[in-house]
């Protein structure tokens, strides 16, 4: 018997993959994955094993069944047994060397969690490792396996050779970890970091020539980019700016210190200036000149909010030459199955950081580096050698910080990445008990006096009360600000509030010689950017009417923060809803932000009545932070609040109000524990006996399962606005399979400016009323037209919404 992997269609001819192939193949893929922290034997053998389980009649016969288009079970070949079994027999309890048996659990776990992670020990205080080594091996052909494997992939001298290997990389990385940190729990939360790395090289290794194979194509090799030519293009892009201008002098002086900069050893590192500083020109120059001193893979973006993202991904492009250089990647429109040990082949359809230059989110880096999601550990690979520069960083959620740290710790003292923090705000993450270790001299820029007081373009005034405005008085109070200026921005904390008031400020200016605008995330990309445009167009007739004493419209913009960080918008005067000090000092960059205006503009900071925040806890803290702060401020001018002093003081505060929120607490079977502690190892459910028989007792499935950016999980809904009515229609006509590789993987890329994010109760109320279609075995998910808002986006009609709906 011929053992296979996989088989498909070429011009209607039958292709064969052996399963030699395949497992070389992946192997030399999770290889080179491995590498850069000299784990490459490593790699090589987690890929070589890892689907040792298929080598049997069995699992040829539901191949063949599979192919034939007869109904099989997905997940009826369990295969990634074998292989842990195998290897915890005979290199984990024959040996002594407490080194092999460490490398022997972290082989296993990588390989028998490449369909889904498994828990080293459960909430049962069952151990995964004890569960798939007492498996019946009759039921899983085990000795059958075992042969074939030894007969057509390789042999037992070969893996026992590499297994030495993989043990001599394994206690040189795990003893530098120890050395850094000279702490039981921090050296387990980095050996968590690694034994993650490993499953992502593997999974990567997989899906990639899995990928390969069922569509006949080899993906071209993107590691291997001439940095000095993208640097020299980019030069000459740069060089044509206007640089007369005393703020554009001083831009010029920032990007050429950061260009300087790039020339330090990779890092950790801070970017600290101004709003208006031109921070995405300046890190791109940074990061092209770096990755051609250092050689690195990929320059990566990572924005905290989609407007910010379609706002620098085309400004990024822009200064790159025409070509596949660039990828965004902000959300997966289609949903993945957690079908164990088989592979799902939306997976494949799902994108890989494999680009030298990639532009994502927040939340997708967050989910690559904790989420139980197959499709998002296998980018983690990308992440080795390369350069992640991570704008407004103070929007990390709270409970993320202590796992953000040992993260971006791990990255770089390990991965051979550099790390760039960028913030007009920088939090203070380096004060805490898991601090973030950023290397000596980490300040990028340094400015002047004088060039900081350039950026000064408004006034402060501090509006807030005991008790707060209504929602209407909100309404009329910015209504009267327009008697003395041309343009506004409100910013609200929650959409609710930022609809509500929207409407209220329609009905209230219904004269002709005043647009009401709205943005918030309830709208898709592809709407915002719309919305956007009309503003800035708006704005710059306005602007220029201004100058010139012509008497113009004026304008009011209602959004959500989704505004504060990056949009290149500017307003005459500004309204912030009572937040932390970084949001204020995000806000004030909008106003007047180039002085266009030609007088200080004014913000004002208020606060609102009764504000619904119970689902919103890290805004509440920040409030009283803020209050704290302004206590020291005895004035009605707070513009000094600003300051770098100020900011500082905020996150003293902040932190101590959120001290036991830091670490992501959870509560584990009835018993409060954080996943900071359990990925440590300290896991409250493990038992003598297990400690005894195996090192690792992190219960991943459980930790990747509970782990979520944002308090609740959201889901991609594709939406009818513009041309995803033309994409719905596609998918509506495709062949409803997820075989269709080619043509569904460019129509999901087409369909990302057309998603929204749901909550999943929403997405259960709006199934309940008849607005979702579910399409490719019910992985894409389809809003109706009626429940979608040319002015606000996402919106219940009133004659079927249900009260406790929040958008």
């Amino acid at each position: 018997m011929k053992c296979l992997a996989h088989i498909t269609l070429e011009n209607k001819m039958r292709i064969e993959q052996t399963l030699q192939e395949h497992c070389r193949q992946t192997a030399s893929y999770a290889a080179e994955a491995m590498a850069p922290l000299q784990l490459y034997h490593t790699g090589y053998l987690a890929g070589l094993l890892h689907d040792m389980g298929k080598a049997t009649c069995k699992y040829n016969n539901y191949l063949e069944a599979s192919f034939s288009g007869e109904p099989v079970k997905k997940g009826s070949v369990i295969h990634t047994f074998t292989a842990v079994i195998y290897l915890l027999e005979h290199f984990h309890f024959v040996s002594s060397n407490p080194w092999e048996s460490m490398c022997c659990e972290i082989l296993c776990f990588a390989i028998g969690s490449h369909h889904g992670m498994f828990d080293c020990v459960d909430q049962n205080g069952n151990s995964g490792f004890a569960h798939r080594l007492h498996k019946d091996k009759t039921e899983l052909c085990y000795d059958e396996a075992l042969k074939n494997y030894f007969n057509q992939v390789c042999d037992e001298q070969e893996i026992s050779q590499l297994f030495q290997q993989a043990t001599n990389e394994i206690q040189n990385i795990i003893t530098k970890i120890q050395q850094q940190y000279h702490d039981l729990h921090k050296t387990f939360f980095q050996i968590s970091l690694l034994m993650r790395l490993l499953l992502s090289s593997v999974i990567y290794g997989d899906r990639k020539d899995t990928s390969e194979f069922m569509n006949q194509i080899e993906f071209i090799d993107k590691d291997n980019i001439n940095w000095t030519d993208l640097l020299s293009y980019f030069e000459s892009k740069i060089s044509s700016l206007d640089s007369t201008s005393p703020i554009n002098q001083t831009r010029n002086n920032i990007s050429e210190q950061c260009f300087q900069f790039a020339k330090k050893d990779p890092g950790i590192y801070r970017l600290d200036i101004p709003t208006g500083g031109g921070k995405t020109l300046c890190s791109l120059r940074y990061g092209l000149a770096h990755a051609k001193y250092y050689n690195k893979k990929r320059i990566i973006f990572i924005i905290p909010l989609l407007s910010v993202l379609e706002q620098n991904a085309a400004v990024i492009r822009d200064f790159l030459p025409e070509g596949d250089l660039v990828l965004e990647h902000h959300s997966n429109v289609i949903k993945e199955k957690n079908d164990k040990e088989q592979l799902d082949y939306g997976e494949l359809l799902t994108d890989n950081w494999d680009r030298p230059v990639i532009i994502s989110t927040l939340v997708q880096l967050m989910n690559l580096l904790f989420t139980n999601q197959t499709s998002s550990i296998k980018r983690m690979q990308s992440l080795n050698d390369s350069i992640i520069i991570i704008d407004e960083v103070q929007s990390l959620p709270t409970k993320l910080v202590s796992l953000f740290n040992m993260a971006m710790n791990f990255l770089h003292e390990f991965c051979h990445a550099t790390i760039i923090l960028s913030s007009a705000t920088q939090p203070s993450f380096d004060d805490l008990n898991w601090p973030l270790h950023f290397s000596a001299s980490p300040d990028m820029v340094s400015l002047r006096n004088s060039d900081l007081e350039l950026f000064k373009r408004n006034t402060i005034l501090n509006r807030v009360t005991p008790y707060g405005m209504e929602l209407g008085e909100c309404a009329s109070f910015c209504t009267k600000l327009m008697k003395n200026h041309v343009s506004l921005l409100l910013i609200c904390n929650t959409k609710g509030e930022a609809n509500t008031i929207y409407k209220l400020l329609r009905e209230q200016n219904t004269n002709e010689d005043l647009d009401v605008f709205h943005l918030s995330t309830a709208m898709c990309q592809n709407h915002r950017e719309n919305v956007l445009a009309n503003i800035l167009e708006s704005l710059h007739l306005l602007q220029n009417n201004f100058q010139n004493n012509i008497s113009s419209r004026k304008l009011i913009c209602v959004s959500t923060q989704l505004v504060e960080a990056g949009i290149d918008f500017s307003f005459d005067a500004v309204v912030r809803v009572l937040a932390g000090v970084d949001n204020l000092v995000q806000a004030a960059g909008r106003c007047n932000r180039a002085n266009e205006y030609h007088h200080k503009g004014t913000v004002y900071f208020i606060n609102l009545k009764n504000e619904p925040l119970q689902m919103l806890p890290e805004i509440t803290y920040a409030q009283n932070s803020t209050r704290r702060v302004l206590a020291n401020i005895n004035s009605e001018e707070i513009s000094s609040l600003t300051s770098p002093e100020y900011t500082r003081q905020f996150y003293q505060y902040y932190f101590e109000e959120t001290k036991k929120q830091l670490d992501y607490p959870v509560t584990m079977n009835g018993t409060s524990t954080s996943l900071k502690i359990l990925l440590s190892n300290e896991n409250p459910f493990n038992t003598a006996k297990n400690q005894k028989e195996f090192m690792m007792c992190q219960p991943f499935q459980y930790i990747g399962k509970a782990f979520n950016v944002f308090e609740k999980e959201t889901i991609d809904v594709l939406v009818p606005y513009g041309k995803g009515k033309d994409i719905i229609q596609e998918i509506k006509n495709t062949k409803n399979s997820l075989y269709d590789f080619i043509s569904l993987k460019d129509i999901l890329q087409k369909a990302k400016q057309f998603t929204i994010n749901i909550f999943q109760y929403q997405l259960t109320q709006l199934y309940d009323m008849g607005f979702i279609y579910e399409y490719f075995e019910k992985r894409i998910i389809v809003l109706d037209e009626s429940a979608y808002d040319s002015y606000l986006g996402l919106s219940i009609p009133k004659e079927r919404a249900v009260e406790e709906f929040i958008i």
